[in-house]
């Protein structure tokens, strides 16, 4: 698709393509980002340590 207000003679710039940058994008949204993470790690983690427990509970 292309846009009507960029020139025909060269490619958009990401600015101009997407409406903002990657630097921009985690600026902004850091905090969202970073709990994220967090529930990733807590629920990893949380599935980890019910592997072991089970895993000692039903050996042999």
């Amino acid at each position: 698709m292309m846009q009507e207000h960029l020139p025909k003679d060269k490619d958009p710039s990401e600015v101009q393509e997407w409406g903002w940058t990657f630097q921009e994008f985690i600026t902004e949204n850091f905090w969202y980002l970073l709990a994220i993470l967090v529930l990733l790690a807590l629920f990893f983690y949380a599935r980890h340590r019910w592997n072991v427990r089970n895993s000692r509970k039903y050996k042999n």
